[in-house]
């Protein structure tokens, strides 16, 4: 099921489209429908609803068919009206647009330099950091936030599985998060997960000293139609994280992830490697 976060960004793309087909500014535009250029960004990127007012009047300036018409007034609905699963879940607002377009994502490139990816986290090793971090997860969210990295997993599996891309520096493998027991566990899912079809992994030798200059974590998100919807990138910190929609920030990121690839042992040897580590 498309996310609201998705299906906004998705209408703004198609808004964007039919400007630029028909030559006109979102100055322009913005004036005859008496909104602030602000206004015409907004709905473009996604970040701010439309009512139904403005976008009727929109599309009659920019003289869209009916048909048209009628399937973005259907989206803007979706998008409007739409409750997200995740409301549940009591997430931070900075991650509620993460987990809503990784629901719509096809492909993922993740760096974690200090942790196992979320996405491959045991609930016992999720459950660990986030007891210890109480700075950033009050007490009483812990079990919904746990339960929500748990829910966020099913993408991996199922009819239409999230292709995952991990890079992993070595020393995570051996930082023992919630004691030796629940890192044995996690050494262990991380070497299954890594034999699956849809998931790579690969593992940065403790001797390989060319990503330093790489000290946070970030995931990068694709989608099946890139003209449509571009990729995204994500960062996370201790304070929060933040979503990165700048097509040449995103790129940037890209080409930190694929530096990173090419630095990472290869995918075999990694499970290799993770079988080793597992084995003590």
């Amino acid at each position: 099921m498309t996310s609201s976060s998705a299906q906004l960004r998705r209408l703004g793309a198609e808004l964007r489209r039919l400007r630029e087909l028909t030559g006109r500014t979102q100055g322009d535009l913005g004036a005859v429908l008496g909104r602030t250029h602000a206004s015409l960004v907004n709905w473009e990127r996604g970040k701010t609803k439309i009512s139904k007012s403005d976008l009727a009047y929109l599309l009659a300036e920019l003289r869209a068919p009916a048909e048209v018409r009628r399937g973005l007034e259907e989206l803007r609905v979706a998008a409007n009206q739409g409750r997200s699963p995740w409301a549940t879940y009591d997430l931070p607002e900075w991650m509620r647009p993460l987990v809503s377009f990784e629901e719509d994502a096809v492909r993922v490139e993740t760096f974690e330099p200090v942790l196992v990816p979320g996405l491959l986290q045991t609930e016992e090793y999720a459950r660990a950091i986030h007891e210890t971090g109480h700075h950033k997860v009050a007490p009483e969210f812990v079990d919904k936030w746990v339960a929500a990295r748990m829910k966020r997993q099913e993408r991996l599996s199922g009819k239409r599985p999230l292709k995952l891309h991990a890079v992993i520096p070595e020393a995570v493998l051996r930082l023992a998060v919630g004691g030796p027991d629940v890192l044995r566990q996690q050494l262990a899912r991380l070497h299954e997960a890594s034999t699956a079809r849809n998931i790579t992994i690969q593992v940065l030798a403790g001797d390989r000293n060319g990503y330093g200059g790489v000290a946070s974590n970030f995931l990068v998100l694709h989608f099946a139609d890139p003209s449509l919807d571009p990729p995204l990138g994500c960062f996370d910190g201790p304070l929060g994280g933040y979503m990165i929609s700048d097509e040449g920030d995103v790129a940037t990121l890209g080409s930190m992830f694929k530096d990173l690839s090419r630095m990472a042992l290869s995918a075999k040897d990694s499970t290799e490697l993770l079988a080793k580590a597992l084995a003590g």
